[in-house]
């Protein structure tokens, strides 16, 4: 993989219990052990409101870890990254739960135009009721993709195929609420309203 050769973007998206972030760590994984890319040319990012399993990690729901920095918007991390002096070393940019970032599409998008960088972002597709995020405008960068992973789970009702989320509970009507395999479950069209 050339790092250097121009900006890339990569997009991985899914529902609920899909891979996503499996995918992001395995992919990390992978450029550091062929040695793509060193320690230092690398963020991994997270929204601070992801808590679920560990903080300043992405963790994926079968257990898998790696270090990573948590911030509410990509902004903060662009400037936290420009105060370190580690913003012009860093090569390729991971975001996880990128769905929850309001500020997802102008980050992307101007890094990409502006800069050499990779980026990778997984987040969730739909929300529970199968409509495109707003807030982050993430369907809105897959003109810009170099490249598009969906990824489905299994739905949790039948085993087959499922490219939906379903919500669980109905203690909110809010389209972010962040929540684990008691509030959310893959599913299957013939599963999505019962």
């Amino acid at each position: 993989m050339d790092l250097t050769s121009q900006s890339q973007l990569h997009i991985i998206l899914g529902p609920m219990f899909a891979g996503k972030s499996t995918y992001l760590i395995n992919k990390i994984n992978d450029l550091l052990t062929t040695q793509t890319i060193q320690v230092g040319e690398l963020i991994t990012i997270n929204h601070s409101s992801d808590s679920r399993y560990d903080i300043d990690k992405i963790c994926s729901h079968d257990g898998f870890k790696i270090d990573c920095k948590t911030f509410n918007n990509l902004n903060d991390a662009y400037n936290n990254l420009i105060e370190t002096d580690a913003w012009d070393k860093i090569k390729v940019i991971f975001i996880d739960e990128s769905q929850f970032f309001n500020d997802l599409y102008d980050f992307v998008k101007t890094t990409i135009i502006t800069t050499n960088k990779q980026i990778y972002i997984a987040g969730l597709d739909g929300d529970f009721k199968q409509e495109s995020f707003k807030n982050s405008k993430i369907l809105d960068l897959i003109p810009w993709a170099t490249s598009i992973t969906k990824l489905n789970s299994k739905c949790y009702i039948c085993q087959n195929t499922a490219p939906y989320t379903k919500r669980l509970t109905n203690i909110s009507n809010q389209t972010i609420l962040v929540g684990g395999s008691e509030t959310y479950q893959p599913v299957c069209i013939n599963h999505l309203n019962n």
